[in-house]
């Protein structure tokens, strides 16, 4: 008898540890569960606030197209505002006008107005001190032959090879991320590209009022950043009404620099926005062109770098 009680007071124990431990996990779960669900209201409540941004720059830069024909760095589309504040935590965002960076898919056009375009990213390689023989491995990774230019240039047989192996695009650049997978280039000179290039749909200008000193150097031959980090200068207090307002400087007598490939305006523009909502952050980065008219459309979205 005394035996069986033994057994049942061990038994009873076990269950009531058992039960104490299954307690104990279903509170834990249910304290995860619910923190999970605070923090997908909260992303959501996030993206919502960054999908409003993104409608109101979307009204700020139609508008500006619709006031005036000039773009610069002077304009309210440009001013980058402080972190605002709003129910539960805060937003910022500001704007680039990407057609102040080098296109890099203006090196998919054919015959001289391609060569002109590798012309432009050789000076630009040159400036960042990176080699001038990557544009040709970067012009032959979006051009829909398999002949390799020379020098520096590769085509499929030179990644075939790799492991894992892959193959040239052949079609243009969806994203500057692109670059990481052309023969030659290294994470240090995309990291110093990146501030001075852009892939965009189509073939585009460069709004000498918007572009970098380093993207300006591509103008033409043996421009120097220091004289070009001057004319940035002082098109802040005075931005070009027009092209021949920045050839007419003395760095460019003697010159032939043809017009067609700058302006004064631009179509195309990123929004870079961040929300914090309880210490839950989300990010957007948005790409937008913009038509003659000032209509505005979202050609690009994504969470993160695109």
């Amino acid at each position: 008898m005394n035996r069986q009680k033994g057994v049942a007071l061990v038994t009873v124990l076990l269950i009531v540890v058992l039960a104490s431990t299954i307690i104990v996990a279903m509170a834990g779960r249910q304290q995860l569960d619910i923190r999970r669900t605070e923090n997908t209201l909260r992303q959501s409540q996030a993206m919502m606030y960054l999908l409003g941004i993104e409608e109101w720059i979307k009204h700020l830069i139609s508008e500006d197209r619709r006031n005036n024909e000039t773009d610069h760095l002077g304009e309210n589309w440009a001013t980058r505002v402080p972190s605002l504040p709003v129910e539960g935590g805060s937003i910022e965002g500001f704007i680039v006008d990407l057609q102040g960076r080098f296109n890099l898919n203006n090196l998919q056009q054919s015959g001289e107005p391609g060569k002109t375009a590798n012309t432009h990213l050789r000076r630009l390689l040159e400036t960042l001190d990176i080699n001038e023989e990557l544009a040709n491995a970067i012009q032959d990774w979006m051009d829909g032959n398999q002949e390799t230019r020379f020098p520096g240039g590769a085509e499929d047989v030179d990644y075939l090879g790799l492991s894992p192996a892959y193959r040239t695009a052949d079609r243009i650049m969806q994203s500057p991320s692109e670059l990481l997978l052309i023969k030659g280039i290294s994470r240090e000179d995309y990291e110093k590209l990146l501030p001075h290039i852009c892939t965009l749909p189509r073939v585009t200008t460069i709004n000498i009022n918007t572009a970098t000193a380093e993207v300006l150097t591509t103008i033409a031959d043996n421009l120097s950043v220091i004289d070009m980090q001057g004319i940035v200068s002082e098109r802040e207090d005075q931005p070009f009404d027009s092209v021949e307002g920045l050839l007419s400087d003395k760095l460019f007598a003697g010159q032939e620099i043809p017009r067609d490939h700058l302006s004064v305006s631009s179509d195309f523009f990123l929004l870079q926005s961040k929300a914090e909502i309880s210490q839950v952050q989300a990010e957007m980065n948005v790409i937008y062109e913009r038509d003659a008219d000032g209509r505005v459309y979202t050609i690009m979205r994504a969470q993160g770098d695109l």
